[in-house]
């Protein structure tokens, strides 16, 4: 009898959490139609509960697509802001820390030169004029940043939030994560991007702090993580089509319903997170989804500073 009874006493409850309309906030579309009634949730099986987007609140999967349209739309477009220039070239600062002679730094910028591939401290390394654990400390100074001497990778998976692509590209790692301040640290094997670790902010909502790191090391790490799954990770592109982007985003926030969706654009990469939240679903485990969208791009551009150095080694760049 106790159970015959069971689904006349969870009726009531599911509809008196369903019709709990005033907790919700309004929706921040301007066109919105209007939340959905009782029934038409029932009928659909959809929850009362909409998505934010940037922290603004949308109710339904209508009003969540316009709004992704939108936000692509405007990171598309996005130019990448240019490179602060370093406030001390990294030969001068090395000269000036008697680590190198005027000689070897006419030496390896005129090696540059003629290669047009690589960085200076690359090129100091090559021909022997420093080790690559002095060209690291030497960057550090530069960029006002600690120096990260080691990394553990249990820490370094455990922290992997940020999608396989985007560490690639930038060749920087999450090092750590300090609760108390809400801070990640990032450690850096070539230019540290200022760009990057604010977007990584907005997506992480968390605050982000640099650190550099030996080249060769970050690059190992990175080499380890590619032989791992990423499941949560799932990347297109090369991609230009606003169209085709807003289709993918749509269809797999209709189909994860997540609770919160944050975007934005660092470098060529527009990387969307969408989070399922169990505090906001009873019964639900907490589940990420990483959408990383890698921008078709002009051939003719300059070389890009965060192409790795292994590529370019096998793939330099054509005189033009």
């Amino acid at each position: 009898m106790k159970k015959f009874l069971q689904p006349l006493i969870w009726f009531p409850k599911w509809i008196k959490r369903h019709t709990l309309d005033s907790s919700q906030p309004p929706c921040a579309l301007v066109s919105c139609p209007g939340p959905q009634s009782l029934w038409q949730r029932f009928r659909d099986g959809r929850r009362p509960n909409g998505t934010f987007v940037q922290g603004v609140y949308y109710c339904q999967p209508q009003c969540l697509e316009t709004a992704l349209i939108n936000h692509l739309s405007r990171l598309r477009v996005m130019a990448p802001g240019p490179q602060p220039p370093n406030r001390i070239p990294l030969g001068l600062l090395m000269v000036a820390r008697g680590k190198l002679t005027h000689t070897e730094v006419r030496a390896a910028l005129e090696a540059q030169r003629r290669a047009r591939y690589g960085k200076i401290g690359e090129w100091i390394e090559k021909l022997g004029f420093a080790t690559e654990q002095e060209v690291t400390t030497a960057l550090a100074l530069q960029w006002g940043c600690p120096v990260a001497t080691t990394f553990d990778p249990s820490t370094v998976q455990s922290l992997a939030n940020i999608p396989l692509p985007i560490l690639d590209a930038f060749q920087m790692l999450p090092l750590n994560y300090v609760v108390s301040t809400n801070t990640l640290y990032l450690a850096f094997g070539e230019r540290v991007d200022h760009a990057a670790l604010y977007a990584i902010e907005k997506i992480l909502v968390c605050r982000t702090q640099p650190c550099v790191a030996e080249r060769k090391s970050i690059a190992r790490q990175l080499e380890s993580m590619r032989q791992l799954s990423h499941p949560t990770d799932v990347e297109f592109g090369p991609m230009n089509d606003l169209a085709e982007m807003a289709r993918i985003s749509a269809s797999y926030t209709a189909r994860l319903s997540p609770d919160e969706v944050r975007l934005s654009r660092i470098g060529r990469f527009i990387w969307l997170r969408l989070d399922v939240r169990p505090e906001l679903r009873p019964r639900t485990r907490s589940v990420t989804t990483n959408l990383v969208f890698r921008l078709a791009t002009d051939s003719t551009r300059p070389l890009s500073s965060n192409r790795p150095f292994a590529e370019l080694l096998t793939h330099p760049p054509q005189p033009t």
